[in-house]
Parts: structure tokens; sequence; C-alpha cells
């Protein structure tokens, strides 16, 4: 079929241009809406500081750099051991520079009801499914990175829990950046789908150890009527690397939601975490950590749309910096006209381990509503001396007690976390941040 033009000549309508081949079998939908984003990239480009949500970091090296779509997948043999080691009982999907590698995954025992496809045989097998929802919810119009994923996105993957389907273990989808990837970009794609009743937990992790590279992934999540969905983002990209993702929710009447986001990696790492509250009672829980060292920028970014009368949403983002490094926290929640009974809030809290970090924390309200409990706020400090000094008096070592003080502030974010492996995991991943050698086990 005839392929939309892009008529501006830039390194990403290249690109587009290139993949425009490939993609030659896909309907003409897909087609329409890929060229649709990428006319909308090229009339924005990428934004400038000059724009209220990215006025803290220059996006130069990112704009000034050639970053093609990977072509050929790398070997990731040592870090797929790693992952089913620490996943042992999960569903494991995994895919290696943006497309889905069978060989790794483990998908050999997925219960009837669970629907786990490659987007390019979903686009065949599911059209209806994807027609109503890829690239609907994830608006590609307002977003840079949203833009470019929808037009360059080659693989991807969808996962639909059918009607009352319970997934009693959690499913792994785990993106993997290859040494292929360097200098390379990569769009992985998900689509996932909670039909009415169903239950599923989902863990999502980008990890990769090809020096600097762009991943900018784009996750859906679409719940039904009283669907139930635990989505867990872990965020581990090469400390060279460039991180740029998008998720979105919607959720229909009575649906939940819990999203968590763990970032800990890149040289530059933003998460923005869009959701709709589209029907009456339904619910989101939202929760982050994020760890820094020395020269890393991590930003989250999050709108929660109270569209509906009866809903809910709680926010809770920690940051703990050291060494020069600069954090992000933008949140905003809107309620609209008639949504009625909004029960919101969201707070940002920041631990500074040096005086050279620095933390940017914008909690925001739009409120349009005049019966609704809405609350937000933010704070920052330092280790508390005084709690120190009365540890220190109890007899414990100094960098023990900085260690029980640090823990404690991030405790509270971690124990929601339902899949005790991924608990461990991250309580494990902030002794990054923790000083001195204090053992995990003398904290839990």
């Amino acid at each position: 079929m005839q392929q939309a033009v892009v008529e501006r000549n830039t390194p990403y309508s290249d690109h587009f241009r290139d993949l425009s081949e490939v993609r030659a079998g896909e309907p003409a939908w897909l087609a329409e809406r890929r060229a649709a984003a990428m006319q909308a990239f090229e009339a924005r480009g990428f934004p400038s500081r000059r724009n209220e949500a990215w006025r803290n970091l220059d996006l130069g090296p990112v704009s000034g750099t050639d970053f093609r779509p990977v072509r050929a997948a790398g070997a990731v043999d040592a870090e797929v051991e790693a992952l089913r080691r620490q996943f042992p009982e999960a569903h494991l999907l995994v895919l290696v520079d943006g497309h889905l590698s069978a060989a790794h995954s483990r998908l050999d025992q997925l219960p009837q009801g669970l629907t786990v496809l490659p987007l390019a045989e979903a686009v065949r097998r599911q059209e209806s499914l994807l027609r109503t929802h890829l690239g609907q919810h994830a608006e590609a119009a307002e977003h840079p990175f949203a833009a470019l994923n929808m037009a360059l996105f080659e693989g991807g993957v969808l996962v639909q829990a059918g009607r009352n389907q319970v997934l009693e273990r959690p499913l792994v989808l785990v993106h993997l950046a290859s040494a292929a990837a360097r200098q390379h970009a990569i769009y992985p794609r998900s689509l996932i789908v909670a039909e009415e009743g169903a239950q599923l937990q989902l863990v999502e992790v980008h990890r990769g150890r090809a020096g600097e590279y762009l991943n900018s992934p784009v996750t859906e999540i679409v719940a039904a009527p009283a669907a139930n969905v635990d989505y867990y983002v872990m965020q581990e990209s090469d400390p060279e690397a460039y991180h740029f993702g998008v998720v979105h929710a919607r959720l229909d009447r009575d649906a939940r939601v819990s999203l968590h986001s763990f970032a800990a990696g890149g040289k530059v790492g933003r998460t923005e975490l869009y959701v709709d509250l589209a029907a009456p009672g339904a619910e989101v829980e939202m929760d982050g950590l994020y760890l820094l060292n020395e020269g890393q920028y991590i930003d989250h970014h999050t709108w929660v749309r109270h569209l509906s009368p009866h809903c809910r949403s709680h926010q809770l983002f920690k940051g703990v910096l050291a060494g020069r490094c600069q954090a992000v926290f933008d949140g905003l929640v809107y309620v609209a006209k008639g949504a009625q009974k909004t029960d919101a809030m969201q707070e940002n809290r920041n631990l500074l381990l040096t005086p050279r970090a620095k933390v940017h924390s914008n909690p925001r309200l739009e409120i349009f509503a005049d019966d609704v409990r809405c609350t937000h706020g933010s704070s920052m400090g330092e280790l508390d001396e005084t709690a120190l000094f009365y540890l220190r008096s109890r007899g414990i070592d100094g960098e023990a007690a900085k260690g029980m003080l640090i823990y404690a502030f991030i405790a509270e974010v971690l124990e929601p976390v339902k899949i005790e492996a991924l608990r461990q995991y991250q309580l494990a991943e902030a002794l990054r941040i923790l000083p001195g050698d204090l053992a995990i086990q003398e904290l839990t």
C-alpha cells in the first residue's frame, strides 16, 4: 500500500521513510496514524527550555545526535539468565533492542484467557482491538517522544487479559538493550488490555549496557470496568543512555490500577505517567522511587485527569539524591467540571545527601468542580541530625545510622510492592545509595 508522505527532511523523517518499505503490509489505519505522528513531531520538533514542561532539561545532546533505529538485535544471554534468577516464578517476555525474542522468553505455561502477541501479529489477529486502542491514548500530537515512538516502532507486544481472568503469577515484560543498540534508538511499544473483571500483575523492565543510546518506550494500559491492574515500571538504563518513557492508563467504571515507578539508571531519564479516570468509581494509586548518583538527571511527570465523579487518586513519589545530580517531579491533578466527589492526593518528598544535589518539585492542582477533596505537597531536606545523634547515642555506628534513616525514608514506597522478588530487588538496588556496608537484612 502507498505510505503517507512526510515532507520535512530531518534524520527522523529519513528514518521514517527508511522503515516504510519494511511496513508495506500494514493496514491503512496504522499507516495513517504513523504518518500523523511523524508529521506532529516534525511540526513541533524537540521541545526547548521555553516549554514549561521541559525547562529543566537541555535536549541538545539528543536532538544533535542521529540515533538510528536498531535493525538487528544483539546478544543478551547473560542478562536473560540474570532475569530468570531474579523472577523464577514469573511469566517472562523478553524484547531485545525492541524486538520480541521467543528464544529468551518463558511463555510455555500461560493460562487460558491470557493473550500475548507481537504487535505485528496482533495487527492481523486482533485488528479491531488494536484499531480501538493502539495510539489512541498516548497522545502523539502533544508529546514528542510519544510521537516518535508511534511513527518509528517496529517491535512491540499486546498483552490482553480476558474477562474475569485472574493471572496467578506476574508477567514480566523485559526490554533489553544489547551492544548493537550503541549510538542507536529503540522504540518499544506495549498495549496492555485488562477486560472486565480481569486481574493482572505486570512488571516492565528497561535495562541496558550499551553505552550511549536512546530508549523511547510507550505503554498504553486499558482497564475495563472492575478490572484490577498492578503495573511496575523499572528504568535501569546504561549510565550513558537517554531514556524517555511514556505510560498512559485509561480506567473505566470501578477499575483499579496501581502504577509504581522505580528509576535508577540512565544519564538522562524521564518517565511520564498519564492517567484518565474516565468513569465513576475508578481508582489509581501511583508511587515512585528515584535514586540518583553523580551526573544523573531523572525526571517524573505525572498527569492525572479526573474526568468523572466519584473517582480517587493517590500519588507519593520519593527521591534520594547523592553527588552532583538533578531530579525533577512535576505533577498535575486535573479535576473536570462535573467530576464531583473527587478524592485526590499528591505528594513529593526528596532526601538530599550532598549539597550538590538539586531538586525541582512542582505538584499542581487544576480544579473545576466544587465538591472535592484535593491535597498536594512537596518537601526536600537532608538527613535529620537530631535523629542521627539519637541513634549514635544508642551505640549505632554513624554510617549504619545514616543507612537506617535512608531506609526508613524509602520504605514507605517499597513496602506496598506486592511481588516479593521485585521488592527485594529494589531494596538491594537501593544499597547503591545507602552509606557504608549496611546489609539489607539488617533493615527488613
